[in-house]
């Protein structure tokens, strides 16, 4: 079949691998994307930094908590232009605000609710709000996704937005003592954490069984591409090994803290006397 220079593009974009071993992949592949990206993958070619699910959009993310609830918005932009006008941040934020005290993530309704007082465009809708900034700022503004978590008894929730370029936030719902500054102040670290490393998942058990079943594939046919004639019980050794790596890739629990890198992120919770009950992360571009 042809493989046309788009799908190229698109390849090198998910692995960070040059056009023509990409193309090479695809023709090996029959131009399926997904396993042209498991093909350099075993190849190990392909980047572990790249990422799939990337869109084309701008923007920035906001975090704000009101009460026992906390909201992190994306909200898109045509441009970096736009995304980096204070207006347009201004409305990020009391987006959020407004998620927040209303308690709601759905876009749709969030779009109806009022945005709250001492917000900026207080007193109109998040989506008359939109459609202003929209026509004075000519471009298409989006509101993209939204998050809340609600703390329940002997939680707490905390946020994070990365602000040298406001297109990282991050919210915690935390077990422990939210009058101990200490703790909130540990909590907040954690999610700090969390915009540096970026993990997928909190726990090894929250990682669905068919991911867990592709990596453990990938990983099993790189070991025996590079290791031809090696015994079964050294295969299988080196696949538990990468497995382990990948849990320290992609569980919270497992990273190094990057405060403390001696330290996994759980020992450094358990020193903080707090436990991350779930976390949202939110890149803009990103799924």
């Amino acid at each position: 079949m042809e493989i046309t220079a788009a799908l190229v593009s698109q390849l090198r974009e998910k692995t960070g691998v040059g056009m023509m071993e990409c193309k090479k992949a695809l023709l090996e592949c029959d131009g399926d994307l997904e396993k042209a990206v498991d093909l350099l993958r075993v190849r190990g070619k392909a980047g572990a930094e790249k990422r799939a699910g990337r869109v084309a959009a701008d923007g920035v993310a906001a975090a704000a908590i009101v009460g026992s609830v906390g909201a992190i918005v994306e909200l898109n932009s045509e441009t970096d232009f736009v995304a980096r006008n204070d207006e347009f941040q201004a409305l990020a934020q009391s987006v959020a605000m407004t998620a927040a005290t209303n308690g709601e993530e759905d876009v749709s309704a969030l779009r109806g609710a009022s945005i709250p007082a001492g917000a900026d465009y207080a007193g109109r809708t998040v989506g008359e709000a939109l459609d202003e900034i929209t026509a004075r700022l000519r471009e298409n503004i989006v509101l993209r996704r939204a998050a809340i978590f609600r703390a329940a008894d002997g939680e707490f929730v905390a946020d994070y937005v990365h602000k040298v370029t406001n297109k990282i936030a991050v919210l915690l719902r935390v077990r422990g003592d939210a009058g101990d500054e200490a703790r909130v102040s540990a909590a907040r670290s954690i999610a700090m954490h969390i915009a540096a490393a970026k993990p997928s998942f909190l726990r090894r058990e929250d990682i669905p069984a068919e991911t867990l079943e592709h990596e453990r594939q990938i990983l099993d046919e790189k070991a025996r591409t590079e290791n031809a004639n090696k015994p079964e019980a050294i295969i299988e050794r080196i696949v538990h090994g990468g497995l382990g790596k990948y849990y320290k890739q992609v569980c919270l629990l497992d990273q190094a803290y990057v405060r403390e890198s001696d330290k996994t992120v759980g020992a450094a919770l358990a020193d903080a006397g707090i436990e991350v009950v779930d976390f949202r992360l939110f890149i803009v571009g990103q799924d």
